[in-house]
């Protein structure tokens, strides 16, 4: 399935299912092949596009989700507390460096992206409280409304 079918719910999960698809195909065949709906379905196109365009995004490979949604019921909710899950971070984590500037300083130590539902996902005190605390230490954080504009921050911050 394409990132756009994979969306098409509109639900934040099936948007973060989306982004996850997308990366997977830009790190193993192709930012051209990613950006290809007919590389989703049609059997050895994508290989095809890796061979020619040869532009894989490696650092992709890297990306990751972080599990702090809604904790269920009381005991689930315990038992995620108890193995660190906290409220307001964010979804996703790209640990990826960025070094930039005449003298090849770092600029970020990796980007947190918190995903939302397009045009109407809100931002919440603890979401925003978070981003303050890890930019201060040195990370770049993300708000993204759908899938795509994920899919943009992340070619930005890697500089593609």
């Amino acid at each position: 399935m394409t990132p756009e079918q994979l969306a098409k719910s509109g639900s934040e999960h099936a948007h973060q299912v989306a982004l996850f698809a997308w990366a997977n195909m830009a790190a193993r065949y192709g930012l051209f092949a990613a950006n290809d709906c007919k590389c989703y379905t049609v059997k050895g196109l994508a290989e095809k596009c890796l061979h020619y365009y040869n532009d894989t995004i490696p650092e992709l490979k890297l990306l990751f989700a972080i599990h702090n949604q809604g904790y269920g019921d009381t005991i689930r909710g315990a038992n995620a507390k108890a193995e660190g899950v906290k409220t307001g971070v964010s979804d996703i984590m790209l640990p990826v460096t960025v070094f930039g500037g005449s003298h090849n300083t770092l600029l970020f130590a990796g980007l947190f992206i918190e995903l939302k539902k397009p045009k109407v996902g809100k931002i919440s005190d603890a979401q925003s409280d978070f981003a303050i605390k890890v930019e201060a230490q040195g990370y770049k954080v993300a708000f993204c409304y759908g899938w795509q504009n994920a899919r943009d921050q992340l070619l930005n911050y890697l500089g593609r």
